[in-house]
């Protein structure tokens, strides 16, 4: 037999062994199973906020509905908390599974329409607060928000990949966040893939 054919014979059966382990290890997972503290400190929130989030949302779509809701969430919480890249999460032992990217832009979509109009509102009475704050702190008038953008790392999309190539050399999301003067994050969006403009 042929080298080169026997490496890629040998490649495909490892990939197929590493799927098979993927989804032994996804049907085992049980992320709600970690201590109170373990949890908060891998997905920013508690038990309770967890459930909240996947009692409120309808977390599943056709291309990754082998992936539990519960999972899916899980594996978008713990990229969001990490600040990391979709690698780290996908290999993760509690969550194995390799569509982290699509799945992750489902559980968001999912968030902002049914979570977002509920807890993220821009108020008469917040608005006139954060004015007079950042008036009276920086003598700037009518201030009633911060927008300012970060870089949200990625791992080569298979589809559309120059659209997430970013002048860092990476790909990554061009992501928009506004805030209020205590910080609370009023809006977000994810929409873009980095090679857009800022604009």
């Amino acid at each position: 037999m042929e080298p080169s054919l026997l490496f890629y014979l040998s490649s495909s059966e490892s990939e197929n062994d590493e799927r098979v382990v993927r989804k032994q290890l996804r049907g085992r997972s049980n992320p709600l199973a970690l201590s109170d503290n373990a949890f908060i400190k891998r997905f920013r929130l508690s038990k309770e906020a967890f459930q909240y989030v996947l009692s409120k949302t309808n977390i599943n779509c056709d291309d990754t509905k082998a992936v539990p809701a519960a999972l899916q969430l899980a594996a978008s919480l713990s990229l969001l908390a990490s600040g990391n890249y979709q690698h780290t999460v996908d290999s993760d032992y509690l969550i194995g599974m390799c569509t982290v990217s699509k799945l992750t832009s489902n559980v968001l979509k999912e968030m902002e329409t049914k979570l977002c109009p509920e807890f993220i509102k821009f108020q008469p009475n917040e608005s006139s607060r954060c004015k007079e704050w950042f008036a009276e702190k920086y003598k700037i008038p009518g201030v009633v928000g911060c927008v300012d953008g970060t870089h949200i790392g990625l791992q080569k999309p298979i589809r559309d990949e120059h659209m997430y190539f970013n002048r860092k050399g990476y790909h990554s999301l061009n992501v928009m966040l506004i805030c209020d003067h205590t910080c609370k994050i009023l809006a977000i969006n994810c929409q873009y893939g980095d090679a857009a403009h800022d604009s």
